[in-house]
């Protein structure tokens, strides 16, 4: 160009030109200092732009080289087995039918004992990105309609997935067109994820919350459910904190968030609870901000919760959507008693017990009295009076600052004493109208807080 011509350019040719070098010099640096998990790396792990995805060999061998006891052909025989079994929406089983995520889920339980999420979204989010050059059996293969689909890679190409025309089917990735038009992608498990995944890792956990709450694994979420059929999140950390630690924790988890030791993310360690607000809800009676669910950490950003999304108690990997959801961390280990109270440890077996006015048995249900009564007589061969004034009256009065497990706390009902049984750690146990047999707080539990009596020890 000469220079005439260079002085006929006007400045916009010259800033246009100047930005097109500018792009071209930033597409052939490298990146560097990226957090950004890169695909066909480790987790966590950034990997270098000059390397092309079909190139680049991934990180992970996946369940070929799980320490688990299986082999992957013995896990495409799970998957093969169940060729022709029916679709059902959100089917799970070969009794009702599979959706795509069901059959996954399935099949990697039943194989190899992984817990796989339920929804394809989720198991969209762990693993390490395959290309299709290093795609291996047991991989998890991903397809996008109106919704996120999975399967499972069977080798040669081909896959299985559960379609509305045919059930349970083997597909090939190419040859199929909406299944070739709609591939999005394969994951294959980290060697991380197959153990934060498996039930076996926890078998000899530090934590005893953490190696209690994997015999759950499995049962189905009921709102509000109260027993071991079926179960909402907060009964469920109550139920492991007071089989594994004699840690006795109110029902819901509005109230169990109130109790405990707050805990800084930075110091997050397995058995501790994290809490959400606005998740997980089954109704619109919720305040907005209030706290909704609870899981228990178990490591390596996963914890183990009832979910009402997935339909049961489940391991789950702390995605985004719960780490923007947690509201705080709660330590609950300095609230175990240790066994040391017989008293306690009865009460808390009649958790839940209906109230029946008049009750005095679990078969049919307590009253107040009723209930502090027969775990006395259960627990220590003790005797009670018959009223609540007569047991205020012959026990030995115990100063509100002085309470110890196992003593026997007055509340001031509508028309005579509220009789419950001191729990430690500020709770108590009593027998209500509304809830049956239940936990409270001496401190949070505003309606017993403020008709606070006394104290008795027998």
């Amino acid at each position: 160009m000469s220079t005439q011509d260079k002085q006929r350019m006007n400045p916009v040719t010259f800033l246009i030109a100047g930005a097109l070098v500018a792009v071209l010099l930033l597409m052939f640096q490298p990146w560097e200092g990226s957090d950004t998990l890169q695909r066909g790396g480790e987790p966590g792990m950034g990997t270098s732009d000059y390397e092309s995805d079909e190139d680049r060999e991934p990180y992970s061998q996946g369940i070929m080289e799980a320490d688990l006891d299986f082999t992957v052909d013995e896990f495409i025989n799970t998957a093969s087995d169940l060729e022709g079994a029916p679709y059902q929406s959100g089917g799970k089983d070969p009794e009702e039918g599979f959706n795509s995520s069901g059959f996954v889920q399935y099949v990697y339980e039943e194989a190899t004992g992984i817990r796989m999420p339920r929804i394809a979204g989720h198991q969209y989010e762990l693993g390490e990105s395959i290309s299709k050059s290093y795609l291996q059996k047991g991989d998890v293969v991903f397809f996008e309609g109106n919704t996120i689909m999975s399967g499972i890679y069977t080798g040669d190409g081909q896959f299985m997935t559960a379609t509305e025309s045919s059930g349970i089917t083997t597909l090939h990735l190419e040859n199929d067109s909406f299944w070739a038009d709609n591939y999005i992608g394969a994951k294959r498990l980290t060697d991380k994820e197959i153990e934060a995944l498996h039930p076996s890792t926890y078998k000899d956990h530090d934590h005893p919350a953490v190696q209690e709450a994997m015999n759950y694994l499995g049962t189905p979420y009921e709102f509000g459910g109260s027993s071991l059929e079926a179960f909402d999140c907060s009964y469920f950390v109550q139920d492991v904190f007071r089989e594994s630690m004699d840690v006795y924790l109110p029902r819901v988890t509005l109230d169990q968030y109130k109790v405990g030791d707050d805990i800084p993310e930075d110091d997050l360690q397995p058995g501790d609870v994290i809490y959400f607000s606005d998740v997980d809800i089954e109704n619109s009676d919720r305040e907005e901000g209030e706290v909704t669910h609870a899981g228990i950490y178990t490591g390596e950003n996963f914890m183990i919760h009832a979910s009402r999304t997935e339909e049961m108690t489940q391991i789950s990997y702390l995605n985004d959507y719960w780490k923007d959801a947690m509201t705080g961390i709660k330590r609950f280990d300095g609230m175990s008693l240790n066994g040391e109270s017989p008293i306690v440890q009865e009460a808390a077996v009649h958790l839940t017990t209906p109230y029946q006015k008049g009750g005095s048995h679990p078969g049919e249900g307590f009253n107040p009295i009723g209930f502090v009564r027969y775990v006395y007589e259960k627990s220590e061969g003790t005797t009670l009076p018959s009223s609540a004034k007569s047991i205020w009256n012959n026990g030995t009065e115990v100063d509100s600052n002085s309470l110890q497990a196992g003593d026997i706390l007055f509340f001031e009902g509508k028309y005579n004493l509220l009789p419950a049984i001191y729990a430690g750690n500020d709770q108590f146990f009593i027998a209500s109208q509304s809830s049956g047999v239940t936990t409270r707080h001496l401190e949070h539990s505003e309606y017993f807080s403020e008709r606070f009596a006394g104290a008795r020890r027998y």
